[in-house]
């Protein structure tokens, strides 16, 4: 067995994550050698160690958040175009993390964060409210079972729908956006189907087989047809790109979740435009 599903099962009260941080942190050992998480063991192997209490540095903030759907071991949030979910890059604060540090969270890792979505990206958002829960959500989301379902205007005509096969990888010269590659990379699949064409705009809407980072906004400036207001991957601003659907298993109860939510207005209105422009 791997090092790090071992110690999975011997803390069964952590995430995945937590794990391989605890390993490269050098928490456990093997035979007395810090190793990697992916360390096969052997029977007569020794393996020591404990792990870190989880180290919260955000700052709890009193931020309300739009709830979708809410019960004792999780939450859907609808997260605001704007919302920047985890600190980082210069913003130390107003994020989701501080929120859900507002709301008592402070116990679990990343207050209980399982997924992102982009800054400028709104909508659905999945939180974990216990470690259990997050531990079974993470692995869910590994094993792709939780269906996001995504809106997004795009410039120029999308003649069919079609699937996007295409590997992703950071840009060689920009460190902050990703590209497509023919060789390395990630594998990413985004599934495209057609809403509405208009004039000069496609109303699409995406399922993700692959979880990438910017893996839409990628892919569609892959095809030619980048989301509207796309400030890193078109031009302008207010990306209309937003997470309208969520369909899972209910990781505790078994219960299957439908959730569903009404594009936002600015949204709307930039549909509306699209469909008078000539």
């Amino acid at each position: 067995m791997r090092l790090d599903k071992y110690l999975l099962e011997r803390y069964p009260e952590v995430t995945r994550s937590q794990i391989a941080a605890a390993i490269k942190r050098g928490d456990f050992t093997v035979n007395g050698q810090v190793v990697k998480a992916g360390y096969e063991l052997r029977s007569t192997d020794v393996v020591d160690g404990k792990l870190t209490p989880v180290v919260v540095t955000a700052e709890p903030e009193d931020i309300a958040l739009d709830v979708v759907y809410e019960d004792e071991y999780l939450m859907v949030i609808n997260k605001p175009r704007g919302m920047v979910v985890h600190p980082g890059a210069g913003v130390k604060s107003g994020t989701i993390l501080n929120a859900l540090l507002g709301r008592g969270q402070e116990n679990l890792e990343r207050a209980g964060i399982v997924h992102r979505l982009d800054k400028n990206t709104a909508g659905l958002l999945i939180i974990a409210k216990t470690a259990d829960c997050q531990q079974r959500l993470g692995r869910m989301f590994e094993k792709h079972v939780i269906q996001r379902t995504y809106w997004g205007l795009v410039d120029g005509v999308v003649n069919t729908d079609q699937t996007i096969d295409r590997n992703i990888v950071r840009h060689p010269q920009h460190r902050t956006i990703f590209t497509t590659t023919e060789q390395g990379g990630r594998r990413a699949v985004t599934h495209l189907h057609v809403l509405e064409r208009y004039a000069k705009h496609t109303l699409c809407e995406f399922t993700l087989e692959t979880g990438r980072t910017h893996q839409i906004r990628v892919h569609c400036k892959a095809i030619h047809h980048p989301i509207l207001g796309d400030p890193e991957y078109n031009s302008g601003s207010g990306q209309m790109l937003e997470a309208v659907k969520l369909d899972f298993v209910h990781p505790m109860t078994g219960k299957s979740i439908h959730l569903a939510i009404q594009p936002t207005k600015a949204f709307a209105e930039a549909r509306e435009k699209c469909y008078y422009l000539k």
